[in-house]
């Protein structure tokens, strides 16, 4: 089974292989080989690798798997290979296309932050959207230069409208 694994920051593509007790990992052309116990509680694992034995706490975390080793815990969020292809896709399309904000929910535009031609950067808010009596600042992800405002303000606009369309730059 290959799976995408994020942890500390970094990404690996790791393929797990168990055979009864045995249990072989693979990831950035290292090969791991251990034999390994469930242990009662569901959670734990006790493995023996290369003579020496490890307890490895395996449970559910905020995103993905706490994994703990000698009482150090590590977040890892755990993929499957297709969403880094079709991660790697959308910005692909992105960089070449360009970015659209929309409306994440039906509301009333009170503001708008940009005109067309102006420079926007990473992060840098496009319109503010109201919503239940709560304003919601819509911010560009990537940045770039505006080719299209699609409303104007005080307009009404339904979920995922689009409000501002962006290009590369240069």
């Amino acid at each position: 089974m290959k799976l995408w694994v994020m942890l500390e920051g970094r990404d690996a593509e790791v393929e797990f292989q168990a055979d009864g007790d045995r249990l072989w990992v693979e990831t950035q052309g290292r090969r791991l080989e251990a034999d390994f116990r469930r242990l009662p509680d569901g959670e734990v694992y006790s493995l023996l690798i290369a003579g020496k034995s490890y307890e490895v706490r395996v449970s559910p975390g905020s995103q993905g798997l706490d994994v703990t080793l000698d009482g150090v815990t590590v977040p890892v969020e755990v993929r499957h290979p297709l969403e880094k292809l079709v991660q790697a896709s959308q910005q692909a399309h992105r960089v070449t296309h360009g970015e659209t904000v929309t409306a994440p929910m039906p509301g009333l535009v009170v503001a708008l932050r940009v005109k067309r031609g102006d420079r926007v950067e990473a992060g840098q808010a496009v319109a503010v959207v109201e919503a239940m009596k709560m304003q919601n600042e819509l911010s560009a992800r990537h940045g770039g230069v505006v080719s299209e405002v699609l409303v104007a303000e005080r307009a009404s606009v339904a979920a995922g409208q689009p409000l501002v369309r962006l290009t590369p730059e240069g």
